[in-house]
């Protein structure tokens, strides 16, 4: 599991530094810096895209190092509902944004769900424990005899 875990944390931080470094920062960065924006009257949605893109991809890239995956998946969770607004805003522009950014929230998700696994089973394991702790018995004797019975090991003879 853990090496399923490096190996997810080596895809999300590709993926944030090309995707949304390079193509959302530099590129919303590019657009404000070369009148591009003012031209068309985006500059508010630009400003958005470069907002976004720090606040809920490249911050959980950083959160995943220190092993904040739930937090990590929440921000880009969040991300991606910003770039279905962001898609509307622009009129279609930011359609090249839809697969990679969803990409790097799957990956977030899945570092969320594989990076707690043992807290997750650990959880379950005490829950299953509690439910068949506290299970009387239906006859209102106990089952303590049943119990030692199937603890004994059964004698087989060879032949």
């Amino acid at each position: 599991m853990k090496i399923l875990v490096k190996v997810l944390k080596v895809l999300l931080v590709i993926a944030v530094g090309v995707i949304a470094i390079t193509f959302n920062v530099l590129g919303a960065v590019s657009m404000l810096s070369t009148g591009d924006a003012a031209d068309k009257k985006i500059v508010g949605e630009i400003v958005f895209w470069l907002v976004f893109s720090i606040v809920c991809y490249v911050t959980p890239a950083f959160l995943v190092m220190f092993k904040k995956y739930v937090l990590s998946a929440a921000f880009s969770f969040v991300g991606m509902i910003c770039v279905f607004v962001l898609h509307e805003m622009l009129g279609g522009a930011a359609s090249p944004l839809y697969l990679p950014l969803i990409f790097i929230t799957i990956l977030a998700i899945l570092l969320a769900i594989f990076g707690n696994w043992d807290k997750i089973h650990e959880g379950i394991d005490k829950r299953e424990a509690k439910k068949s702790a506290v299970a009387p018995s239906v006859l209102g004797g106990t089952t303590k005899a049943a119990d030692e019975q199937k603890k004994k090991p059964s004698k087989k003879s060879k032949t």
